[in-house]
């Protein structure tokens, strides 16, 4: 993913995916197919599209020809990645969550 210019996340189902956050933890530009649990996990540091051919390719033309959008989205996606999903932080709330039930 190193030379890639942006990530396509077109996954509909699934909830959090990996691949997402590795792609946004690299400072990739993401586009991610709009769904609610996409659009949890970029928020406004990916480019959501819609269910179409045309509507991806429209998206992708844009973050190809605006070189600053695309480093910015990439920029703003590594700071996502790195404040919601780090692993210590996200054990951190588990174990938050674990001593609230008991």
């Amino acid at each position: 993913m190193a030379h890639a210019l942006f990530y396509v996340h077109a996954t509909e189902v699934g909830g959090t995916h990996p691949a997402l956050i590795e792609a946004m933890a690299a400072g990739k530009a993401v586009l991610y197919l709009d769904t609610p649990e996409n659009r949890e996990a970029a928020g406004e540091a990916g480019m959501p599209y819609a269910f179409s051919e045309e509507a991806l390719a429209a998206r992708m033309e844009c973050l190809i020809r605006c070189h600053d959008e695309r480093v910015g989205l990439g920029e703003m996606a590594r700071a996502r990645a790195r404040e919601f999903f780090d692993w210590e932080r996200v054990t951190d709330e588990y174990e938050r969550l674990f001593r609230q039930l008991v």
